[in-house]
């Protein structure tokens, strides 16, 4: 029973855990998804201002808000990652990098719009509730309740121009500076007031050295150089309500009570022609032009973004199963065939009641348009139809077998290409009215559905079917199929720069060159209807939105605003404006207007490791372990494509971004520079990237200070090495001496004898004995002599006993040095081999030290204990160091470090205070036994 309740409270804990995980993400989520509807919720805003990056700032009773048109940061009280002091501001204006806010309960401050950091500017009056604020040549300007103030810069002095006088707006040219009240406009001076215009000011505006003001019944224009222009106003913008500047400041808007959106020339008051809608009757507190050519507009019933409207819709709907219509241009009028209503008009009269009698039920449903001489053809459900201006009656194309599902017409001089749904292909004579072949999948196509076609110069025409596309060669009679690499449908194909490009019904289009080989791929899941090229440029229908293509550089972008339109496939371009068929109607796209919008990327938000800061630096960070979080911002204000964002690192290959943030983890020491590319609201890539640098520290045992620690190292440990082997090559050249020297000896003795015993032969084969006798003697005398001259070197067959005495004989008499032994009587046991190992290292050892110093006698133990057999000689002189070197060697110490190592023995020296050293030697029997 306690275990089941155990699994049970698990089950139980787990399942809250999960909950409060997926609320979390839930939440998480939807506060960074509703940023834009907080922005446009926003009732209680006074100010607004695009600063240098981009950014917009929106401020009023929430704080001050800063927009990237996905994410808001607040600054204020509430916010205590990005504190200020306060929430309520009365307005603020841009200074450089700066904004400089004028707070309702706390003074002027400032805020680094790079850093986020702020700081107090001026405090020290009695009221402390600020309402404009102007920044003028190196003073900040800006009035209480009832009195205009002057901070200077330079000085940190606060000094008062004018008391007792409500003061509605601050603001300046160039030159001058500008107050409006209830009764007019004045003009700042020194130490008094001019009045400019004595009238009312129901707006005021400053353009670099011109201010606009607008009083009941005109705008005034006021220019630096004197130059005064006015204009009187229409009754219909009598009641301002707002007046902004355009981005470039050329030009100014004017938005009256009824939602109406005036633009003015900024020079001479004239009227500008601008494509903003107009608005339902509001009252703004603020409005904003921006640098996309969005027109901010803040009332007590929020934000509104207004954008310019480059199109121009035309609704035209029937009463058919689906409004997919197809427009052509016929006789200079755009026309419409229509899916199931037969021929329509856009705009003329071409067609009236009685055009569509003669159409059969299924020649009602238009599916392609083709002008041939002055003559409309169609294709439709039941064949191949046209159209006669004359009788203003449609007839079918008299040819066999013509009631096929037709879907779409091309024509080439004399000829009709009709594509058809289950026939495959047909090409139609125009001048002797007959078919001349028909290609069927039995021929070689690849389908029997042929959507669309292509006849090339070079006399072969390409098919786009219903399983790929197909390129049918007239003269050979062949087909060649070529295969969509992920099977979706190709539905338009187009040449334009000598290459095709193919329409998919699903997944972008399919850049091939005449040979059939895939070039390239764009628009990657958008599902296209139809092609159009028009003067080097692409346009391409999709459902939804319409679509820019470049045919010289690949380059895709949506058209702005058509993002909320269907498109059937059907486009033409007349008078320099493009049209284009979707499903409510025919959008018109005026194209001597080609926005180009270059947006600012930029990085809006680094966090590193939980730490975060506005904009970006340079990023230094300890270690792989880690996390670096770049939030990214297109600055495009516009409707659009969901912005799509790529980065490479270290100039290698670009790597697309998931959403708008980029996170990095788990880099190796070292510096990486970052590129961000981005692309503005109509999909199209900005020419603008943002950059920032990372440097991942090295750990501590690779640092700079440590690499020259370890080259220093590095180069004394290669000395010392070269050092160690030279003296070994030279102890090694003087046992090869002292071998050679030895060999000399023992050659010349040889000869010597030899040359003795060939001179007594000869004496023999002459009877000489006498010579004979004598040359044998001189022999034997050699011989004798290099006897005595030998020393002990080798047991001889003699036991240890015998052998070692004798040696002690041998170095007192030679080179008057004593010998002390002590033998155990077990040693002469051991086996002949090892005895004689033994007294070849004693000879070896006492020789060594004899001829290296100048010893006096030794003390020698040769004793069995434990298993092992121990040697000891002491010298009362420092005597067997050398013995113990593996570099600096004799011949001496060479013989008995093979010893050792043929036995398996240790060796050790040790030198004694009083001036006496010891050699040490452990030989183990077991092994022997």
């Amino acid at each position: 029973m306690s275990l089941l309740w155990r699994i049970n409270a698990s089950l139980h804990s787990i399942t809250c855990f999960l909950l409060i995980t997926i609320f979390l993400s839930v939440y998480s989520s939807n506060s960074l998804a509703n940023d834009a509807l907080k922005i446009q919720n926003l009732t209680s805003l006074y100010k607004l201002v695009q600063d240098e990056q981009g950014f917009i700032w929106l401020g009023g009773q929430q704080g001050l808000i800063r927009f990237d048109g996905e994410q808001s940061i607040n600054f204020s009280s509430d916010n205590p990652k990005q504190p200020l002091p306060f929430k309520w501001l009365s307005d603020f204006t841009k200074e450089g990098d700066s904004l400089i806010i004028a707070s309702a309960n706390n003074g002027l401050w400032e805020l680094n719009t790079k850093t986020g950091q702020s700081q107090l500017i001026v405090s020290d009056i009695d009221d402390n509730a600020f309402y404009d604020i102007a920044v003028f040549r190196g003073s900040y300007y800006f009035q209480t309740k009832n009195a205009l103030y002057r901070y200077q810069k330079d000085t940190g002095e606060t000094h008062l121009i004018t008391k007792n006088k409500t003061i509605d707006e601050i603001t300046h040219t160039n030159k001058h500076l500008y107050i409006t009240d209830t009764s007019g406009l004045y003009r700042v001076q020194e130490k008094s007031l001019l009045n400019v215009i004595n009238e009312p000011i129901f707006g005021v505006l400053t353009i670099n050295d011109s201010v606009i003001a607008i009083t009941a019944n005109n705008i005034y224009a006021i220019h630096d150089s004197g130059k005064i222009v006015s204009l009187t106003l229409a009754e219909e913008i009598t009641k301002i309500t707002r007046i902004t500047s355009s981005y470039n400041q050329d030009a100014f808007f004017i938005v009256n009570t009824q939602g109406e959106i005036n633009k003015y020339s900024t020079h001479d008051l004239s009227k500008r022609h601008h494509r903003y809608k107009k608005q339902q009757p509001i009252r703004l507190r603020a409005s904003l032009h921006d640098s996309s050519g969005v027109l901010w507009l803040a009332s007590s019933q929020g934000v509104k973004r207004v954008y310019e409207n480059t199109l121009i819709d035309h609704p035209k709907t029937f009463d058919i199963y689906a409004n997919a219509n197809e427009i052509i241009l016929f006789n200079d009028n755009i026309v419409i065939g229509s899916y199931g209503a037969g021929l329509q008009n856009l705009f003329s009269k071409t067609f009236n009641q009685k055009t569509n009698e003669n159409f059969s039920l299924n020649g009602l449903k238009i599916l392609s348009l083709a002008v041939i001489r002055n003559t409309l053809f169609m294709g439709t459900f039941d064949g191949l139809w046209q159209f006669n201006k004359e009788l203003n009656q449609v007839s079918r194309v008299a040819f066999s077998d013509n009631n096929k599902l037709i879907l779409k017409l091309r024509h080439t001089e004399n000829f009709i290409y009709i594509a058809t749904d289950k026939n495959g292909l047909y090409k139609y004579d125009l001048t002797e009215q007959k078919i001349l072949w028909n290609i069927k999948p039995s021929n070689g196509l690849s389908s029997e559905e042929v959507i669309d076609i292509l006849p090339l110069d070079n006399g072969k025409i390409w098919l786009a079917t219903a399983k790929g596309i197909d390129i049918y060669n007239p003269n050979t009679s062949t087909v060649e199929n070529i295969k969509i690499p992920d099977g979706n449908k190709i539905v338009s194909v187009l040449l334009a720069e000598d290459k095709i490009f193919a329409a998919s019904l699903g997944n972008g289009i399919y850049i091939f060159n005449q040979q059939g080989h895939l070039l390239s791929h764009v628009g990657q899941g958008i599902n296209f209807s139809g092609l159009l090229r028009e003067e080097g440029q692409i346009w391409a229908s999709a459902r939804p939105g319409l679509y820019r293509l470049s045919a010289h550089d690949h380059k895709l972008s949506m058209v702005e605003n058509t993002e909320q339109y269907s498109f059937s496939g059907s486009s033409l371009v007349h008078n320099n404006t493009l049209y284009s068929s979707h499903y409510r109607g025919v959008l018109e796209l005026d194209l001597t207007l080609k926005p180009i919008f270059n947006s600012n990327v930029i990085i809006s938000k680094t966090t590193v490791s939980g730490k975060s800061y506005l904009l970006n630096n340079t990023i230094t960070v300890s270690g792989s372990h880690d996390l670096i979080t770049l939030d990214l911002a297109s600055l495009d204000y516009r409707p659009g494509l969901e912005k799509k964002y790529q980065y490479r690192i270290n100039n290698n290959h670009w790597q697309a971004i998931s959403g708008a943030q980029l996170t990095l983890t788990g880099l190796a020491s070292g510096s990486y520079n970052i590129e961000i590319m981005a692309t503005n609201s109509l999909g199209q890539w900005s020419d603008i990237k943002a950059y920032t640098e990372i440097q991942v520290e090295y750990p501590w045992y690779w640092t700079s200070e440590i690499k020259i620690i370890y080259v220093i190292a590095l180069f004394f440990i290669i000395t010392l090495t070269v050092w160690l082997l030279y003296l070994r090559t030279k102890s090694i050249k003087h046992i090869h001496h002292l071998l050679k020297k030895d060999m000399k000896n023992y050659g010349r003795l040889i000869k010597t004898i030899q040359r003795n015993l060939q001179l007594t032969s000869t004496s023999l084969d002459n009877n000489e004995f006498q010579q004979s006798k004598l040359l044998i003697a001189k022999s034997l005398f050699v011989l004798e002599e290099a006897v005595n001259a030998q020393e002990p070197d080798n047991l001889a067959g003699k036991t240890l006993e015998v052998a070692i005495p004798f040696l002690g004989d041998f170095i007192q008499s030679k080179y008057e040095v004593k010998l002390h032994f002590s033998l155990d009587n077990k040693v002469d046991s051991l086996n002949y081999e090892l005895k004689s190992d033994v007294y070849k290292v004693i000879f070896e050892a006492l020789m060594s030290a004899i001829f290296k110093n100048e010893a006096k006698s030794f003390n020698l133990t040769l004793q069995e204990v434990k298993k092992k057999l121990w040697l000891t000689i002491t010298s009362d002189n420092d005597s067997f160091n050398q013995l113990n070197s593996k570099v600096n060697f004799d011949l001496a110490s060479y013989t008995i470090r093979q010893i050792i190592n043929k036995h398996n023995a240790s060796l050790n020296t040790f030198n004694n205070d009083n001036g006496s050293s010891q050699i040490v030697i452990s030989i183990p029997l077991m092994a022997l036994n």
